[in-house]
């Protein structure tokens, strides 16, 4: 028998903490993106939706855009890469960087979701009221200004860590 003891939270006990997991929960945002097509995690979604923005771009552009480490992004290419979605070659200018470019399939793949994600914000907007709409966008527009002033590290927190440093915004170029 599983014992249902609660426990007081060492978490956060808030508004904010409430809504992010309601979200995550009833939007199934840490589940793979399922559509009628290939399914993609929300790496792979939000990988395929920079780089369907540009021509080309660098993986150290696209690690700074998802705010993800080095390592992390090198991972997650290497699948889009495995998937055919990606093409990945040595940039002619500095050996060291990657040239990142979306493969047709990718380019493909880029469009299926990206209309799928456009018909589910459509719907869910839809069913907001003009108020609700505004308050929502009013309230992330905070939040983000919020995060975006604050130090954190590559994964997006600063226990355990020494100094951190915030990222900076990349031109989207390759």
């Amino acid at each position: 028998m599983h014992d249902t003891t609660v426990n007081p939270s060492v978490f956060p006990d808030d508004e904010l903490r409430g809504a992010l997991r309601q979200l995550f929960r009833f939007g199934r945002v840490l589940e793979p993106q399922r559509g009628n097509g290939p399914q993609a995690s929300l790496s792979e979604v939000m990988a395929l939706g920079e780089l369907a923005e540009v021509e080309a771009m660098s993986q150290h552009e696209l690690a700074a855009l998802l705010g993800l480490e080095k390592s992390t992004v090198s991972r997650l290419v290497a699948g889009l890469v495995e998937r055919g979605w990606v093409t990945r070659s040595r940039n002619s200018d500095n050996r060291r960087l990657y040239r990142l470019t979306l493969t047709e399939d990718g380019r493909a793949i880029a469009g299926s979701v990206g209309k799928e994600l456009r018909a589910q914000h459509e719907q869910l907007l839809g069913e907001l009221t003009p108020d609700e709409r505004r308050a929502l966008a009013v309230g992330l527009a905070g939040l983000v200004r919020v995060l975006k002033s604050h130090p954190r590290t590559p994964h997006g927190h600063s226990w355990g860590r020494g100094p951190t440093v915030a990222p900076r915004s990349l031109p989207r170029s390759g």
